[in-house]
């Protein structure tokens, strides 16, 4: 007798998967999914604490470059300070004291009382500052008297003032001044011209100028 079976495959007896397959199909399915599950967890764990990372190291690169910014500026502000002050030590060098040498020539002039070795007085003084050349003092000078000794003296004085050494001073070609109001009434009258020597040394011919400092 022909039997026929009208139930689907996967019903007919003879086609079903036996549970235990069924069971272990799931246990790995599961297994699986649960591996991927704790992949995909471990994964955008660490890559959420990679970011963090990310973010901190990104704040302390952008902190060191504003620190060595700000080192850049201290070591340009130093190389330009450092500059000034070498100019200004030069400019100091370079200059001579006009206050110093007016109270040496006024010692010069009093001779500490000294009246009858010279008695001299100023007319005009007139400096003509220049550190290359050498500064120059023109003194439109008289000698009370009309004794050339006294003339003789206080040009010796002014020779051997502090002031005078390394300067070069001018002859004396007096003129006879006479003047009734004045005990006496004679004067010797002369134009007395201090060279001083030069303070800055003059750029020898050929020399390479010097480099300007950086800023």
């Amino acid at each position: 007798m022909i039997r026929i079976n009208l139930l689907p495959a996967d019903l007919r007896r003879g086609t079903r998967l036996p549970a235990k397959v069924l069971a272990v199909a799931f246990a790995s399915a599961l297994a699986v999914s649960a591996s991927i599950g704790w992949f995909g967890l471990k994964w955008f764990g660490e890559l959420k604490d990679a970011e963090q990372r990310l973010v901190v190291k990104s704040g302390e690169l952008v902190e060191r470059q504003r620190k060595v910014l700000y080192v850049d500026q201290l070591e340009a502000n130093k190389a330009d300070y450092t500059s000034r002050v070498q100019t200004i030590q030069d400019i100091g060098k370079s200059r001579l004291v006009w206050s110093k040498f007016l109270d040496e020539l006024i010692d010069v002039v009093n001779n500490e009382g000294d009246s009858d070795k010279h008695l001299a007085w100023f007319d005009s003084v007139v400096v003509k500052g220049d550190p290359v050349r050498g500064a120059t003092v023109q003194l439109k000078c008289a000698v009370q008297g009309d004794e050339q000794d006294r003339l003789a003296n206080f040009h010796d004085d002014i020779a051997a003032s502090p002031f005078g050494k390394g300067v070069t001073i001018s002859d004396p070609n007096w003129t006879l001044d006479e003047d009734e109001g004045r005990v006496p009434p004679t004067s010797l009258r002369f134009d007395l011209n201090l060279q001083f020597p030069p303070t800055v040394a003059k750029p020898q011919a050929g020399a390479p100028a010097k480099a300007p400092a950086k800023k």
